[in-house]
């Protein structure tokens, strides 16, 4: 962060909402608590500044520099010192500023209330203990990080609850998932499940079937049908059919090469299951590329009679099957995934319940919930609007999609209401530390 060009006092300004790319170890702490103090001297309150960061330490840290700081200006013993303070932070130095910057130490320590430096979890927290009762909001609960050994736990119950359901549908997805991509893939597939849970719930919000609608969901995308045999579908085709018929009696008048083909596809025609079936003459017609055996290519072009054509058509259904048939895969995979991730969850969020405790997820999403689509998100927002006037938020670059809604939700009531608070985003893209909980860099820009 340059200063000479004063693009860094720019940035101080208490009236202007600003977005700064700050390098690691370029003085972001340094750049956002003299954006507090820039605040203060302008006459804000304490309690309408809230600064939000990710960690505790973090917001720690904050607090410590911004307490050190003003104490130091409350007990110099001479102006010469904060002179200096006020005019790196591009404050005048005359008398009145002085007397207000030595006073601001305790303006701080008595206000009520008095400046919000918290984790966005906390701030969360401090949301959904604060909303009103019918909001329905959890209410003395205890926030646990262990959320890894409630996982475990919640799938030993996921597994003694299946046992003995073999024609259950959980049971079903899960020996499907085993069939497909093995223990270890279903076991990691289905963690990710529960460590995105909160985009889960924001997906199917308001509906009674959340896996019903996400199959629903899929298979419209994907144009594919769950019922459907696609490689059966495929042999019963009358222009395949008639294509690989003409491809047969075109190599029936080759050389040896040719006749060895022509068998081995006669061959795989007469096996009766149409997937093995379908994969014994993929194997004679592509190569393990994918593509036209250069061979066969040539020989039908050489040919002619309409060989040439009909490998095409053979070529191009066989691709198209082929590709619904993965389709078809994916789609299947992803409802297994989705019938077992479901049960699953239902009995991570039992065990939590039982045991009063909530998660980061579980505090992030209730407070997405209250400010975005309750029918107390008005009334959040409107008490939000009376108290903060001025947002901080540091390590900008580690806020996941989910967090900046909720943030979002609150600044655009604001903006319709002529309330917009000021705010201050600090960060840098390029050093995202949390993709684990789903921090997204490509939010910096907008």
């Amino acid at each position: 962060m340059a200063t000479e060009d004063g693009s860094l006092l720019d940035a101080l300004d208490p009236s202007a909402s600003v977005v700064v790319e700050a390098c690691a170890g370029s003085g972001k702490t340094w750049l956002l608590v003299s954006r507090i103090v820039r605040l203060l001297m302008a006459g804000v309150a304490p309690g309408e500044i809230l600064a939000i960061t990710f960690t505790r330490k973090g917001a720690r840290e904050m607090q410590e520099r911004l307490n050190t700081w003003l104490e130091d200006l409350a007990t110099q013993s001479d102006d010469a010192s904060v002179k200096n303070f006020l005019r790196e932070r591009g404050i005048a130095d005359n008398e009145e500023a002085i007397s207000r910057a030595r006073g601001l130490f305790e303006t701080v320590l008595t206000a009520q209330p008095g400046i919000k430096i918290n984790t966005f979890h906390g701030w969360f927290a401090d949301l959904v203990q604060r909303a009103p009762l019918q909001a329905g909001m959890a209410k003395g609960y205890t926030l646990t990080e262990s959320v890894h050994a409630l996982a475990q736990e919640a799938w030993q119950r996921y597994a003694q609850a299946l046992a003995g359901t073999d024609a259950s549908p959980q049971q079903t997805a899960l020996d499907d998932l085993f069939r497909e991509i093995g223990l270890h893939s279903t076991r990691k597939l289905l963690a990710s499940f529960l460590a995105k849970r909160a985009e889960w719930w924001r997906y199917g919000a308001g509906q009674n079937e959340p896996v019903t609608f996400a199959i629903a969901q899929l298979q419209q995308q994907t144009n594919v049908s769950l019922e459907v045999d696609y490689f059966a579908h495929l042999f019963r085709d009358a222009p395949f059919d008639t294509a690989l018929t003409n491809l047969a009696s075109a190599l029936a008048s080759g050389g040896k090469a040719q006749q060895k083909t022509l068998g081995e596809l006669e061959l795989a025609g007469a096996i009766p299951d149409c997937s093995e079936r379908f994969t014994a003459v993929w194997r004679h017609i592509f190569t393990k590329e994918d593509k036209v055996r250069d061979a066969l290519q040539k020989f039908c072009l050489k040919t002619g009679d309409g060989a040439s054509e009909a490998l095409a058509i053979v070529s191009e259904k066989m691709r198209a099957a082929n590709q619904m048939a993965i389709e078809q895969r994916v789609v299947k995979i992803n409802r297994s995934a989705f019938i077992a991730g479901q049960a699953l969850l239902e009995h991570y969020q039992q065990l939590k319940a039982e045991r009063g405790l909530l998660d980061f997820t579980d505090i992030e999403y209730a407070a997405y919930t209250l400010l975005r689509h309750s029918e107390h998100a008005e009334y959040m927002q409107y008490k939000l609007d009376a108290r903060y006037r001025h947002i901080l938020l540091d390590e900008f670059q580690d806020t996941n999609p989910l967090q900046w809604m909720t943030l979002q939700a609150w600044l655009q009531a604001s903006s319709d209401a002529g309330l917009r608070p000021t705010v201050f985003l600090v960060g840098d893209p390029k050093q995202s530390i949390f993709y684990f909980r789903r921090a997204d860099a490509r939010l910096f820009p907008h």
